[in-house]
């Protein structure tokens, strides 16, 4: 892993008794809270330009920010490919294929100006109410770890032509 880069959180925390007893008590989800998480859980974090919290995991990048007036968490992540325009209609079968079989991560291409595109996984989460301690953990790991997942399927699918030897020699 680069310097930079870290193992997403252990998906097996969230089994009972694997952790401290957490507190039930529902608790308001602001920006240092978040902070704090991702410290307790040794995940190293950036603050971007306008204030979203972001990371690396697997090489992926991942955005986590709070929507609207801080009622839903959202957590974005890119695969670490840009990926040609004329890949579009493949791309949103393996998309709407996804889809039909699970409910998240919510998955979509960005398109740059260059034509060029990004596939990105997204998941939410309301916050109206706030998150018990176990929730926000539950929450933060469902989204590392299901758009980790997806962009598996996705090297899998792209084999990365870098990693393989030129002209077919092993």
């Amino acid at each position: 892993m680069a310097a930079s880069d870290h193992a997403p959180p252990d998906p097996a925390d969230d089994a009972a008794g694997s952790e401290p007893a957490l507190s039930d008590e529902v608790v308001t989800v602001d920006r240092d809270r978040l902070k704090a998480w991702l410290r307790e859980h040794d995940q190293k974090f950036f603050v971007s330009d306008d204030s979203h919290l972001g990371g690396l995991w697997n090489g992926h990048v991942f955005t986590v920010a709070l929507a609207g007036a801080n009622e839903v968490l959202q957590i974005r992540a890119q695969w670490n490919r840009r990926i040609t325009i004329e890949r579009r209609p493949e791309l949103m079968d393996f998309i709407n294929a996804r889809h039909a079989r699970t409910l998240w991560p919510k998955c979509f291409l960005l398109v740059h100006d260059d034509g060029t595109m990004r596939f990105c996984a997204e998941s939410a989460t309301p916050l109206r109410e706030g998150l018990s301690e176990h929730q926000l953990g539950r929450a933060i790991r469902a989204a590392i770890t299901t758009a980790l997942a997806v962009f598996a399927e996705l090297d899998d699918r792209y084999p990365d032509p870098a990693l393989q030897a030129p002209g077919g020699l092993a």
